[in-house]
């Protein structure tokens, strides 16, 4: 008995299934439920009967995400999934990189992830960029705490949800750098903290306190329960306080301090008038350059005879605050800061900041 012969639909078919899987032929075989052998055939037909041309089928030459997302992820494997679709991996390897202490050390500072608000392109477009640095400092609101925050809320975003994102971007950054450092933003643990505090009588915050082991931390948490070797905090100790929303490593400080303006550089002006007032009672040691995010804003300049002043951008989306008709505030742009420190010195001359929106808006 004759075998029919396949039509042009069949044909095409197999075409669309090898695209829809980013050129695996293996995948597309299994979604079409035929052998590998069948879906080639299938291929080559198509090319002989004047269907495709040459350059059709196979794997496409970069992956890229929309501009806007219909919805956030819902579960780890979906936040997993958009990651590895901006960053071009299949999953980050579970061995963190060996961290020497080098004497001469890269780092790379970011903040404003606001999980699961992020933005997936500009994550990767960062991590592409700083393959073989030493360090990352994530200077601050990491996660958002959506579903505890004070303001109107105008969609459902479960905890469980924004976890699911914190997770896969410190799985993923534990991946690449040898060492990360981790400085409390205000939508980190003062934004939970402060929703318990106002809403719980103390007896029950107290109750809640022993059982986590006075962990009010969210991050902390995660990081204990993924067990994160190379993941850390180290906030400025002074006396029985912990300010967990700065830390010094060096001459840099890193900050994220609660303090903005509409003025460009008057937020920063302010903050380094602050550390140099209280220098002594916070036991700094000499610095030279301050990083401040919180105002998802760039910009950087030399201020007074030997200081570095930046504002760090920001690597997540545009939140509808930021569009209110009060048309307060400046702008935000997509960015992170890199330097270079040799035995705790930073090479001012190294220090940059990189800014991801026109990269992106050309990439797209």
């Amino acid at each position: 008995m004759a075998t029919p012969s396949l039509t042009d639909e069949e044909c095409l078919a197999a075409v669309t299934a090898i695209q829809a899987h980013g050129g695996n032929t293996t995948e597309a075989a299994v979604a079409l439920g035929v052998s590998r052998t069948t879906l080639q055939h299938r291929v080559v037909l198509a090319r002989s009967r004047g269907l495709i041309g040459k350059q059709d089928v196979g794997r496409p030459k970069r992956k890229t995400l929309p501009e806007v997302y219909d919805r956030l992820p819902q579960t780890a494997d979906e936040c997993w999934a958009v990651l590895d679709t901006a960053i071009g991996r299949t999953r980050p390897q579970p061995k963190p990189p060996v961290y020497r202490s080098p004497k001469t050390k890269r780092i790379v500072i970011a903040s404003d992830f606001h999980a699961p608000f992020h933005r997936p392109d500009a994550v990767a477009a960062m991590l592409a960029a700083t393959k073989g640095f030493d360090q990352l400092i994530i200077n601050g609101d990491l996660q958002d705490s959506y579903s505890v925050s004070r303001f109107v809320k105008y969609e459902a975003v479960p905890w469980e949800r924004e976890m699911a994102a914190v997770d896969a971007l410190l799985a993923s950054f534990a991946a690449q750098y040898p060492d990360v450092l981790i400085v409390d933003g205000n939508h980190d643990r003062p934004r939970f903290e402060k929703a318990l505090r106002s809403q719980v009588p103390l007896e029950i915050v107290h109750v809640i306190e022993y059982l986590t082991g006075g962990e009010f931390s969210a991050i902390r948490v995660l990081m204990k329960r993924k067990g994160y070797q190379n993941i850390r905090f180290a906030p400025i100790k002074v006396g029985r306080h912990s300010l967990s929303w700065c830390a010094q490593q060096g001459d840099l400080i890193v900050t994220h301090a609660e303090k903005y303006s509409k003025v460009p550089g008057a937020a920063l002006r302010g903050i380094e008038e602050w550390f140099s007032d209280q220098h002594d009672v916070l036991g700094l040691d000499p610095w030279r350059v301050l990083v401040q995010a919180h105002t998802h804003a760039l910009g950087m300049f030399p201020w007074r005879s030997d200081r570095l002043l930046v504002e760090g951008g920001a690597l997540c989306a545009v939140h509808g605050y930021q569009l209110d008709a009060r048309v307060a505030g400046r702008g935000q742009r997509l960015g992170y800061v890199t330097l270079t420190q040799t035995d705790g010195v930073t090479d001012l001359n190294s220090v940059r900041f990189h800014w991801l929106d026109p990269v992106l808006r050309e990439a797209a």
